[in-house]
């Protein structure tokens, strides 16, 4: 299999060379005239930034975290003529210091060198193909995109996306074969329209690990994910678009070829066992563009059991069926968007409940005036489920209960959002910079059986923010304080937070280099079981001696008290962090 999809994809290479080489014609009468020009220019630029950050830990109480850990980070540019090559980097001590295992890698680096059209990954990359097929999932290895000025667009990638980790019987480790995984993105663009291509292939080395991992779940699989997608514009103000993928999936590359059956369009080129699957996911819809907005509606459907191996997770199961608008009026003033939609699952019918549910968010922004700033949204999310009762339970029933049991629960579970947000500007002049804000955000959740909500059926979370801003340009000094009031009520209990919190920044030195700024913030927690008051101080600086660096200080120093036995009544914890920044 693995010769016959690395043979198409050579062909596919061949076949754009060809149509690149024969697009691409060269200007010879005046090669070196724009040679010359080019020489003259600067040949080197480099630009981006590298940081260095380690953070110091201690605690009282909590002794899984380590004392020490230090990150490195970089963003390099390199330019010559016509040449960049991006180049990235995350080093850390972290993973080290788990004491378990993962099939995946916390230090990367990446290297991404472009020449006009043409563009290379290495080493740790991260390519998207579409949300069915390929989507930004980490793999090591190397990926290539074509962007010629034709309608042809070539994207692949190959390499691996997960290393092999053996069982060492701690419990947290992630053990799992190595997986390597294959992709081919092919586009054809114009004005009017847009089509694509894709295939994906994903498969694991039974050889790489020495125990089979059965009884933890893991099985050696294989993937290949093929997908049609496209574009049209049917007028300059009405847009369709839609995709079909079909994956097949083999649970076990171990499993027996008895029993096997082909279904579907990816499980033809596979050497199909006992434990293949096949399923599709398909979308569709249309956008209509106003003069002052647009209005859209798209339907969905993905398969029970639905999967790819290029992504870290995906849902299924489902069907969509979404109307969306978005809209400006009162001369640009009010924006306002919404979307409704009606989802539902079970397609198969092999659950012993199904469930739908409305979805509707509505968000408007608002400029009242040059000073008031007012943005508003909510959201309904509506469950609904039908669930049959167990035959057993219903003859075995006391038979002098004269109430005749229901066939089925009606179970539903309403869902709402509401958050305003409101912005003043009190005063903007040269002296003094002035403003309020203030937050709330409301989150009630209701579940409903047979129309009753029961006792811990209910839950709601009341959040209020009011924030302070005083700027003294002058001074080079801001003032910021704050206020937050917490209440919620969940599962019959009530408990409630507040507390203040004050942060003053000033500016030092000439042309500013030198920023400090200190904090404090207080905190009272209440509720039926216990008490807690938690007191944050914190401290910091940046630090610019020269115009490209800069060292940074964080120090932030909590002490926490609580009536609660169960608890340690007083933990003191401690956290600073040290950084340098260059940027090129």
């Amino acid at each position: 299999m693995m010769k016959i999809y690395t043979r198409n994809i050579v062909l596919v290479l061949l076949v754009s060379a060809s149509a690149l080489y024969k697009a691409q014609e060269v200007d010879l009468e005046n090669l070196g005239k724009k040679t010359k020009e080019e020489l003259k220019k600067n040949p080197f630029k480099i630009s981006g930034g590298i940081s260095a950050n380690s953070v110091f830990y201690s605690s009282n109480v909590y002794r899984g975290r380590e004392p020490f850990t230090y990150f490195l980070n970089g963003n390099l540019n390199l330019g010559l003529y016509k040449w960049s090559m991006p180049i990235s980097y995350s080093l850390t001590n972290q993973g080290s210091q788990l004491g378990y295992q993962v099939p995946f890698k916390f230090n990367r680096i990446s290297i991404a060198p472009k020449y006009k059209w043409v563009k290379a990954y290495m080493g740790d990359a991260n390519m998207t193909f579409s949300p069915y097929t390929f989507n930004g999932l980490l793999f090591t290895g190397g990926g290539l995109e074509l962007t010629p000025k034709i309608p042809l667009k070539v994207a692949l990638m190959t390499g691996r996306l997960n290393k092999a980790v053996e069982d060492d019987g701690n419990p947290n480790t992630i053990p799992a074969y190595k997986r390597m995984g294959y992709g081919a993105h092919l586009k054809w663009e114009k004005d009017k329209y847009k089509l694509g291509l894709i295939g994906f292939y994903a498969k694991d080395n039974v050889g790489s690990l020495k125990n089979a991992l059965d009884d933890k779940g893991v099985l050696p699989q294989e993937n290949l994910v093929l997908s049609m997608a496209g574009n049209f514009k049917l007028d300059k103000n009405i847009e369709v678009y839609g995709e079909y993928a079909n994956t097949a999936v083999i649970n076990d590359l171990r499993a027996t070829e008895n029993g096997a059956v082909k279904k579907g369009i990816s499980s033809k080129f596979l050497s199909p066992n006992s434990s293949m699957e096949n399923y599709s996911a398909f979308n569709t819809g249309i956008d209509l563009k106003l003069k002052k907005g647009m209005i859209g509606i798209k339907y969905e459907k993905i398969d029970p059991g639905y999967k790819t191996l290029g992504a870290y997770y995906f849902n299924n199961d489902l069907e969509n069926i979404t109307l969306n608008s978005s809209f400006t009026m009162l001369k640009d003033k009010l924006s306002l968007s919404t979307n409704i939609g009606r989802q539902r699952d079970n397609l198969d019918n092999k659950k012993a409940k199904q469930t739908s549910r409305w979805v509707g968010a509505v968000n408007a922004n608002l400029k009242a005036s040059d000073k008031l700033m007012i943005t508003a949204s909510y959201s309904n999310f509506t469950m609904f489920t039908s669930r049959q009762l167990n035959q057993f339970n219903t003859i075995n029933d006391n038979p002098l209960i004269i109430q005749q049991p229901k066939d089925s629960i009606d179970y539903k579970q309403i869902s709402q959002n509401t958050n305003i947000n409101i912005n003043y500007i009190l005063s903007s002049t040269k002296e003094k910079v002035q403003n309020i804000n203030f937050n709330y955000s409301l989150n009630d959740m209701a579940n409903r059986e047979n129309g009753i909500v029961r006792r811990g059926g209910l839950s709601r979370f009341h959040n209020a923010n009011l924030n302070y801003n005083l700027g003294l340009p002058d001074k080079k000094m801001n003032i910021a304080a704050s206020f937050n009031f917490t209440h919620t009520f969940a599962a019959s209990q009530v408990s409630k937070i507040w507390g203040p919190g004050v942060n003053i920044t000033k500016s030092f030195l000439k042309e500013e280099k030198l920023k400090a700024s200190v904090g404090v913030s207080y905190n009272h927690s209440a509720s039926t079981t216990a008490n807690i008051n938690v007191m944050n101080f914190r401290l910091g600086a940046i630090y610019m001696p020269w115009k490209k660096h800069n060292f940074n200080l964080n120090f932030i120093q909590m002490f926490r008290n609580t009536d609660q036995a169960i608890e340690n009544p007083k933990l003191n914890e401690m956290t600073c962090t040290v950084g340098y920044n260059y940027s090129l």
